[in-house]
C-alpha cells in the first residue's frame, strides 16, 4: 500500500504508482503505508472491498427508506434506516482498520483534494450524457459538478475556521446537494429550489 503525502489518499498495490490517482502528485510524494496489526495483501484488499460494499449498502438502504416513506410504509422505512446504521458501523470499522483516518487537518486536506478531483471529472460526464441525448441525466450530473466545486471551497474555509475556532451553520439543499455555509439562501444558487427545501445539519 502507498500513501500520498499531499492528499493522504491510500492506494493499494505492490508497485509504487506513477502518480496519485486523486491529486496527481508524483511518485516522490507516495510513501509506503503499513496498517498496524493487519498483515497480507488479500486481507487488506478484502477490507477495502468490504468498506466499498458496506458504504454502498448504507446509502442504498437510506434511499430505500425514503421510498418506503413516500409509499406509506413507515415501519419498513425504519427497518431500512436501522440496517443502514448497521452498515455504517461496518464501513467505519473497515475504514479504521485500513489506517485511512488521519488527523482532522489531514482529513480536511484529503477531502479538499477529493472534491477537486470529483469536480474535474463531472464536465466530461455531463458532455457525454448530452451527446447520448440523456438531458435529465446531464441536469443531475450538472448539479453534482456545480456543487462539488463548492464543497472544495467549504473544506478550505473549514481549515481556517478550525484554526480560528469559529462556528458556522450548514444547510443542505435536498434537491441538488448544495451546501450553504452560514447564511441560508432564499433560493438555491445551483438548482433554484426554495428555502424550505434546505435541511439544517446538526
Amino acid at each position: 500500500m502507498w500513501k500520498c503525502t499531499n492528499c493522504h489518499h491510500v492506494e493499494f498495490g505492490a508497485d509504487r504508482p506513477a502518480r496519485c490517482p486523486v491529486c496527481g502528485a508524483g511518485p516522490d510524494r507516495l510513501v509506503p503505508h503499513e496498517v498496524p496489526g493487519v498483515k497480507g495483501a488479500r486481507t487488506l484488499n478484502n477490507l477495502k472491498a468490504g468498506f466499498t460494499a458496506e458504504s454502498q449498502a448504507h446509502l442504498r438502504n437510506l434511499v430505500f427508506a425514503m421510498k418506503a416513506e413516500q409509499e406509506g410504509y413507515p415501519q419498513v422505512a425504519r427497518l431500512f434506516r436501522a440496517i443502514a446504521e448497521a452498515e455504517a458501523v461496518h464501513a467505519f470499522s473497515h475504514f479504521r482498520l485500513l489506517g485511512a483516518i488521519s488527523s482532522t487537518q489531514d482529513n480536511l486536506e484529503s477531502a479538499f483534494e477529493r472534491e477537486n478531483f470529483a469536480a474535474s471529472a463531472y464536465p466530461r460526464f455531463v458532455t457525454e450524457a448530452n451527446e447520448e441525448q440523456n438531458a435529465n441525466v446531464a441536469t443531475v450530473l450538472g448539479y453534482s459538478r456545480d456543487v462539488e466545486k463548492g464543497h472544495a471551497s467549504l473544506y478550505k474555509r473549514a481549515l481556517s475556521h478550525m484554526m480560528a475556532r469559529e462556528e458556522t451553520e450548514y444547510h443542505v439543499c435536498e434537491v441538488c446537494g448544495y451546501v450553504s455555509d452560514g447564511t441560508l439562501p432564499d433560493i438555491c444558487p445551483v438548482c433554484g429550489a426554495p428555502k424550505d427545501k434546505f435541511r439544517k445539519v446538526v
